[in-house]
């Protein structure tokens, strides 16, 4: 929800308005700052995956919902759209589940990077379900990822350790819900009666009821144990997603896609020079050339007309 590398987040709050905002660049700049600590605060929360997924959907969603009422906006959207946006937020709910997992089995640099292979699923989903054409530079995109990858990790799976395995399977797994994510945001967004904070406060939600669900079942429990935990959540919840998205969407409407794409670059690069500098993940040469190889690969992979 905070990690892709193109994602839109819907941002107005009525069919065919397109609001405008000051100094689109630097907005996208702290947004992307802001969504690139998402896996840094999830690190450092001292709770279950689960249990940090709920709560990081849980104060994003109130955290909506107070800037909904701020804007003296009111609750409304159409039932199809609302069942397009449930279920996406569901998809969200299991990426989260996977990601968080990821996160603390090979760190948050390496699962972020790996979650961005949403921008290879989306299109493979689109290809599959509606027909959308995809291009050779795509192709292209896709192997200079498993190219990077390969560097990154290796070539001998056996040789990996069984967590490392498992990190690396939920990312994917991550990227792969992710991508069906959007694709039902896409869906419940282009019903007439969807609008964009609503949408976006019907899909935290749904997040939030299914991993709420979830903890329960596992009988994990809610409780947050310290300060620095509640902080940490609070700060996915409402500096990485809520404020986030708020920013980024409201600026890549003023901004080309190619450059767009670059700039939201950052937001990996970022988590995994933060994975580098608060973490001390330990990089040798050919994964920084894993690493460039899969930068390069998410942003031809992300690259529309």
């Amino acid at each position: 929800m905070t990690k892709p590398a193109a994602t839109t987040v819907p941002a107005d709050d009525g069919p065919g308005r397109q609001p405008r905002s000051r100094f689109p660049l630097l907005r996208l700049l702290a947004g992307t700052i802001c969504i690139s600590f998402s896996p840094v605060f999830i690190k450092l929360a001292a709770v279950p995956p689960d249990v940090a997924g709920f709560y990081r959907m849980l104060f994003a969603g109130l955290s909506l919902l107070v800037l909904l009422l701020l804007r003296g906006k009111r609750l409304r959207i159409g039932g199809k759209a609302a069942l397009f946006l449930a279920a996406g937020g569901l998809s969200l709910a299991i990426d989260l589940m996977c990601w968080h997992r990821s996160i603390h089995l090979i760190g948050p640099g390496l699962s972020t990077l790996l979650a961005n292979f949403q921008v290879f699923f989306t299109p493979l989903f689109a290809w599959l379900l509606f027909r959308q054409k995809v291009n050779r530079l795509f192709l292209l995109a896709v192997i200079l990822a498993v190219g990077g990858l390969s560097l990154i990790t290796g070539v001998d799976w056996p040789a990996l350790a069984a967590g490392v395995r498992s990190g690396l399977l939920l990312a994917i797994t991550a990227a792969v819900f992710y991508s069906g994510y959007l694709l039902l945001l896409k869906k419940g967004m282009d019903e007439p009666a969807a609008s964009g904070l609503t949408a976006m406060l019907v899909v935290s939600a749904s997040s939030t009821v299914l991993l709420g669900g979830v903890c329960l079942a596992s009988g994990a429990s809610l409780a947050i144990p310290d300060l620095p935990s509640w902080l940490a959540l609070l700060g996915v919840g409402v500096l990485s997603t809520t404020i986030g998205w708020s920013l980024i969407s409201t600026a890549m409407r003023e901004i080309p896609v190619t450059l767009a794409g670059l700039f939201l670059l950052l937001q990996p690069a970022l988590v995994f020079a933060w994975d580098l500098l608060l973490f001390q993940r330990p990089t040798q040469l050919h994964e920084w050339g894993g690493i460039a190889l899969i930068l390069v690969a998410i942003y031809l992979g992300s690259w529309r007309r």
